[in-house]
């Protein structure tokens, strides 16, 4: 038996036998290695067929979307300013504003004024006032500057709604087209579906719906260098640059490149391995860990109680 099967036998155990009721909301855990899966379990009622919200891993798959944009031309790269595409909503007079790139957008350094570190139920938090606002893309671009692009991290459900515009405006394809036009019919995925305003912009900050197991397709993309099948569908290059750490922030040891986790976790006491994960509200971890092949990924329902997947992940895989 190997250490990575022994590793998963241990959290299987825990997951029977812990009484944290946070435990009873896990509803997938798959394991990928070396080319095929190593592990799949689903839980409470879940079945491998399951539509689950994937929630802000949403954004990095969106970040995969423009890195395509970019390759086929639609646009010319992410240092492109944003008042390109949407000039309406930039006054000559604000020209902190007028900086904004499409690299400030996916590194959530855009400078904007934003507040979403409250709760769900806050009226303040201005992802909630997006999502209610009907024209996410709208709520987005009319919010004022408080610093300077790139100058720091601020976490800003918005700025994925402005890379989904420009990928629809450049392309003249609504996001969900596009998407399935460019990365998930070439990964065979069939089922989905998308949050979407009343203008029928997708909800490109946490709105998509996949199974758990096509979710795994974008992360063995990822092991790949973008490559599926031995088709080039994301350029490798697009992925070097995305997952470079670019700011710290203030979760668990994190950084952030495009739209990306980025984390170089301790393994031993002379050892660090770099992971980079697709992360979710409620429990939704992709985890890849490109020097050992694997990726390790877990579904969850626990909005407002302790997560397990990340607790399981560092503690036995």
């Amino acid at each position: 038996m190997s250490v990575l099967d022994n590793s998963i036998i241990k959290a299987e155990n825990r997951i029977e036998t812990s009484s944290v009721p946070s435990f009873r909301n896990l509803e997938s855990f798959i394991v990928w290695h070396a080319g095929s899966y190593k592990h799949i379990n689903y839980y409470n009622g879940i079945s491998g067929e399951t539509l689950h919200q994937v929630q802000s891993q949403t954004k990095s798959i969106v970040s995969l979307l423009m890195g395509i944009a970019i390759d086929k031309g639609f646009v010319k790269d992410e240092y492109e300013p944003v008042s390109l595409f949407f000039s309406e909503f930039f006054r000559v007079s604000d020209s902190l504003k007028s900086l904004i790139t499409i690299r400030d957008l996916l590194t959530m350094s855009a400078g904007i004024e934003w507040e979403e570190m409250l709760p769900f139920n806050d009226q303040r938090n201005n992802n909630i006032q997006m999502n209610y606002s009907g024209n996410y893309l709208q709520y987005a671009l009319m919010r004022p500057m408080a610093v300077r692009p790139f100058t720091g991290f601020k976490y800003n459900s918005g700025a994925p709604m402005i890379v989904a515009g420009i990928i629809e405006k450049t392309s003249k394809m609504p996001l969900e087209k596009f998407a399935e036009k460019y990365l998930f019919s070439p990964l065979n995925i069939k089922e989905y579906r998308w949050i979407k305003d009343s203008t029928g912009l997708c909800h490109a900050g946490g709105g998509l719906f996949l199974k758990p197991e096509d979710l795994l397709k974008i992360g063995v993309l990822v092991l790949n260098n973008g490559k599926w099948e031995g088709e080039n569908i994301v350029p490798e290059e697009w992925l070097g640059r995305s997952f470079e750490p670019y700011f710290k922030t203030s979760f668990s040891d994190h950084s952030y490149g495009y739209f990306w986790w980025i984390k170089d976790m301790k393994i031993s006491d002379n050892k660090t391995t770099r992971v980079i994960s697709a992360q979710g509200a409620g429990g939704q971890y992709m985890f890849i860990i490109p020097e050992y092949n694997l990726i390790v990924a877990f579904t969850e329902n626990n909005f407002g109680t302790p997560l397990v997947g990340p607790f399981l992940f560092e503690a036995y895989i």
